[in-house]
């Protein structure tokens, strides 16, 4: 009866009760959503440039293995900067994520570090949400959708209302 009690307040909590945690294979440090949701390798979803190299976009993406024990760091690799409270590129230092909102769509980009408000992230150890300091009723999440990119699979970051959004689509964790 205990277990059954715990099950049921786990799952009102939001907590998704069958999470998977990603095995990631990159070097640290990167950003991962908490649950592997449905990356087909067990890899999970790291932060990532939009295509190769630096562009100006984000999104989630399988998490890359290590090529040939390779030191140079991979667009997968970002780091959380608690003090400035930014989500920095390690491939491409002073660059970091910034919300991009218009009246029509939202994105995330990966513009100059500097102290625009959009810039600006709590990483919460308690909901391992990543929240807009600007407004934290929003979460930087994953879309429902997976898409197909070359041998990988993909995500679309989205902004979404933390308390109405999956936990297993919002929960994230940063390695060092």
């Amino acid at each position: 009866m205990r277990s059954f009690v715990f099950f049921c307040l786990l799952a009102a909590s939001g907590t998704s009760v069958w999470a998977e945690a990603p095995e990631v294979p990159s070097n640290t440090p990167y950003i991962v959503l908490s649950d592997n949701l449905d990356e087909p390798n067990g890899y999970g979803f790291c932060l990532d440039t939009a295509g190769r190299n630096l562009t100006d976009l984000l999104h989630a993406h399988s998490c890359k293995p290590v090529r040939n024990n390779s030191t140079q760091p991979s667009d997968t690799q970002f780091t959380y900067d608690a003090v400035n409270k930014r989500v920095e590129s390690v491939a491409y230092p002073g660059v970091c994520m910034q919300v991009l909102i218009s009246p029509y769509i939202t994105v995330f980009g990966l513009l100059e570090c500097s102290d625009h408000a959009r810039q600006k992230f709590d990483l919460s150890a308690d909901d391992k949400t990543l929240r807009m300091v600007e407004d934290p009723s929003k979460c930087v999440g994953v879309s429902e959708t997976t898409v197909r990119a070359g041998p990988w699979v993909r995500r679309d970051l989205v902004l979404t209302t933390c308390s109405d959004a999956d936990a297993a689509r919002t929960q994230w964790t940063f390695a060092e």
